[in-house]
């Protein structure tokens, strides 16, 4: 491992399967298949189903003011609940459980969560033909890859728009979809199947989502629209009972999910997983009878209606207190179908284990045991007991289907465990090893036979076991093959460290400590960032008794900001603009060229008028201060306090378009500080040339401690993790997912950029190699526990959060690199040297 290229591709292996297994174990897609597909009974209640999903339409705001038509659907012609819907609450997974059966698709990540990345089953595929009108967004997801039976429209993407002053506009989103089934009603199409069993005709209604976000949901606007879909629906299920046969037609109401006082979704507070389930029709009781259900649940209850098979990745449990007690027969076959659906989901994840396929789990055992006596109470006419049989066997049955997709994940993330280690160990020795002068040769030749040896025994004890899954060998391979290499350098080499006083070695390792554990502990509570500046600040008072004013009141401000509330997404415009005028001061009171300072001002006024919604800037102008920001930068001197000044100046137009309270004021504290920062390192003597392994890891402990400052210091990660389309208002405000999570990108990277720019300042150029394998080294150290903190469950910002985490630690030194390519032309580029040298040259001539 001495040879630097052979280090460097090793290491980036590493660090490509770390990724790579972390998503994988935690993110590996649950849909299977071709299972086989189980036979729905005969004697189903309905030929057709009308199913309308309110998009973001919550329970507590439904129940509070019931629209007339349905609250008479609830208590006298049909069963109504709370649908309980999973987190992420988000739109594509929730269409996703009510019509497959299926929560969230953790793999969907690598798409960004805009579409399942596997193909998957749903109530569309399955039943005869289903016609689907609504959302651009999410009428595809069941039209790609459906068996030529779903067809969908939608209206134009250019429709679904945040703008609060197109709120107006927000109901043609729903008569759009209704209209188009009214005249699908008039046409040829529907006389075709005028008597054919499996029809479902879906209704995609965005429009309380978009109101919800723009004008909030306990907004009079929000309600109007709730009563206008509820006065559309009555007119479509009376031309529905007109055009077919009546009482043949089963209807349900329910919604995606939710939506919090302040206009988001995407995480568990009960204003976002309680949503409306009505159901009424063909089948269904009429008696007005409450039964709440978990959203998965939904897939079961609509395949059961129609009388088509359920989905093969179906997760949920028939409801069968919503059918009419004429029904209870094909009820108890229904639920016997039901379980029989997720034991091929059971015995197909078992074998993805690599448990013995020869043998049945005792888990299927008792499940079978009880389709059995389901059976048989069936046959001997005592329908109750069946039933009831039928029930206890599906909650056995989504038991045994957890454990089985769990199986696997623990003994995948101690082969990564070991593997990461096994690299920490061969890093720090290329940090601060050499080579041993005393060689153990024997131990060397022993090590390099036990462990191949150890490595061919794996893979033939896989081989033998029949086992088709290759995932679980393979991060065994590379564990022992890491450890093989460990084990190797821990024997040919031993630590070095430069002769320094005992205590600056203390304070340089244990500030480094210190400042470890306070990072790991700011990933999850913010506050620590406040104590690691603080602690910044005294290792540089007891290393140095060069502590000026100016770091020391920059550091305590700075200290304030991750104390403070994570930024939520509606704007404190107040703040805003008080930040505004603050960095017109700083303009004033520092900028000593009268044409800079008037283009300055200009740049802020325009940007505060933006704001303030004076003018409208998504078109051209706010695009121009944000493409013009380099070039306002190179106006500015290259002297390192006033060039660093020019870079936040630059840069803080755009990022007060991009903000909703204080964040402009965090970007100018964080900038007078790390000016003050360059200032006290200007005045110390220039870096030795000796080799300093302490003082590297000290160096890069800071630079760590700011960059996640960065991140974290205003809760802006959650700004990705938990988006709303406010944040993005003056650049954009139809919807487009791509270009909105760039801009927030852009909002998260323009303090990443002025703390690049300060380091180059700092001339830590010149012991780049060493610096970067240090922060390389306590990055590495850092993703070691955050990796086990990476969890498919839970909300987007959850989810979000905890695998920005991890990446962020692990791709340190990627950034520490990239920072540096940035900062060296926003630093070095002059205005004044590119003109007046032409000008000089052409005097020298004449």
């Amino acid at each position: 491992m001495d040879n630097n290229y052979l280090f460097a591709l090793w290491g980036l292996i590493m660090h490509l399967i770390l990724l790579w297994g972390v998503l994988d174990v935690n993110f590996h897609s649950p849909i299977i298949r071709g299972m086989p597909i189980v036979p729905a009974p005969n004697g189903a209640p309905a030929k057709r189903l009308l199913l309308f999903v309110a998009d973001g339409l919550r329970f507590q705001t439904f129940i509070e003011k019931p629209p007339p038509y349905l609250r008479d659907a609830m208590k006298n012609r049909g069963v109504w609940g709370i649908s309980h819907t999973r987190v992420p609450t988000e739109s594509r997974p929730g269409h996703v459980a009510i019509a497959a059966g299926l929560y969230e698709d953790p793999s969907a990540i690598f798409k960004g969560w805009q579409e399942n990345p596997v193909d998957f089953d749903s109530v569309f595929n399955q039943s005869h033909t289903t016609w689907a009108w609504g959302s651009p967004d999410i009428i595809p997801l069941f039209t790609k890859g459906s068996k030529h039976n779903v067809y969908g429209q939608s209206y134009p993407s250019a429709w679904q728009d945040f703008d609060t002053k197109l709120s107006n506009q927000t109901r043609r989103l729903d008569s759009w979809v209704f209209d188009a089934y009214l005249k699908w009603l008039q046409s040829s199409v529907a006389e075709t199947v005028i008597n054919q069993n499996g029809i479902i005709l879906f209704f995609h209604l965005l429009g309380c989502d978009t109101l919800g976000h723009t004008k909030k949901p306990n907004s009079r606007e929000y309600v109007d629209n709730m009563n206008y879909v509820d006065k559309r629906i009555e007119e479509a299920v009376n031309a529905t009972e007109d055009f077919f046969e009546k009482d043949t037609t089963a209807y349900i109401f329910t919604s995606d999910h939710g939506m919090t006082d302040w206009g988001s979704h995407g995480s568990g507070l009960p204003s976002e997983t309680e949503t409306p389930l009505i159901t009424w029709g063909a089948g269904v009781k009429s008696s007005g009878f409450r039964q709440d259900v978990e959203q998965a649940s939904i897939t079961p209850l609509i395949a059961s209606l129609i009388g088509i098979p359920i989905p093969i990745n179906n997760e949920g449990a028939l409801p069968w207190q919503y059918f009419n007690l004429d029904y209870r027969e094909y009820v108890a076959h229904s639920l016997i179908s039901n379980v029989k659906q997720l034991m091929h989901q059971i015995t197909e994840n078992r074998v993805i284990s690599c448990q013995d396929s020869d043998y049945t789990d005792w888990r299927e055992t008792q499940i079978n045991d009880k389709i059995r006596k389901a059976q048989q109470h069936i046959s001997k006419r005592n329908i109750m007991a069946g039933i009831r049989e039928g029930n206890d066997a599906i909650s056995l049955s989504k038991e045994a289907l957890l454990y089985f997709r769990q199986y696997q994940r623990i003994r995948f993330l101690i082969y990564l465990s070991i593997m990461w280690l096994s690299w920490i160990v061969i890093l720090f020795f290329k940090i601060a090893g050499a080579k041993r002068q005393y060689s153990r040769i024997f131990l060397l030749r022993l090590i390099n036979v036990g462990f191949p040896c150890l490595l061919i025994i794996m893979l033939i004890v896989h081989i033998t076991s029949n086992c088709n899954n290759w995932r679980l060998p393979c991060y065994a391979s590379f564990a022992i093959i890491s450890a093989w290499f460990a084990v190797t350098t821990y024997i040919t080499s031993t630590p070095v460290f430069a002769e320094t006083s005992t205590q600056t070695l203390v304070i340089d390792i244990g500030g480094t400590l210190l400042l470890l554990v306070i990072i790991f502990a700011g990933l999850t509570y913010r506050f620590a960032f406040s104590i690691g500046i603080l602690l910044l600040l005294l290792i540089r008072a007891v290393k140095s008794e060069d502590v000026p004013v100016s770091m020391i009141w920059t550091s305590i401000a700075l200290c304030v900001f991750p104390l403070l509330p994570v930024i939520e997404p509606h704007p404190h415009t107040y703040i805003v603009i008080i930040g505004v005028c603050i960095a017109i001061a700083i303009v004033i009171i520092n900028e000593m060229s009268q044409s800079r300072r008037i283009m300055e001002i200009i740049r802020l006024v325009i940007t505060s008028i933006i704001y303030m919604e004076f003018i409208d800037g998504r078109y051209w102008i706010s695009w121009i201060i944000l493409l013009t920001a380099p070039l306002s930068i190179w106006c500015h001197p290259i002297e390192n306090k006033k060039r660093t000044l020019g870079v936040m100046l630059g840069f803080f137009c755009s990022l007060t378009l991009l903000s909703a309270s204080y964040e402009p004021i965090f970007f100018m504290t964080l900038t007078l500080n790390l000016i003050s920062w360059l200032e006290a390192t200007s005045t110390t003597s220039k870096i030795s040339g000796e080799r300093n392994i302490t003082e590297d890891l000290s160096k890069a402990a800071f630079f760590m401690l700011y960059v996640l400052l960065c991140f974290f210091g205003t809760g802006n990660m959650a700004s990705i993790s938990s988006f709303d389309p406010s944040w993005t208002r003056h650049f954009v405000t139809v919807f487009s997912p791509f270009l909105m999570t760039s801009l927030i990108l852009l909002k998260l990277s323009i303090p990443l950029i002025l703390v690049g720019c300060v380091s180059y300042s700092l001339e830590l150029e010149e012991c780049k190699k060493s610096n970067s394998l240090a922060v390389l080294f306590l990055g590495d150290c850092l993703s070691l526990p955050l990796m086990y903190c990476v969890t498919p469950y839970g909300s987007w910002l959850d989810i979000g959060s905890a695998i920005s985490k991890f990446i962020i630690a692990i791709s340190l030194p990627c950034l520490f690199v990239l920072l540096q390519c940035l900062s060296r032309p926003l630093m070095k580029l002059d205005f004044e040297r590119f003109w007046i040298g032409p000008l000089s040259q052409k005097k020298h001539i004449v």
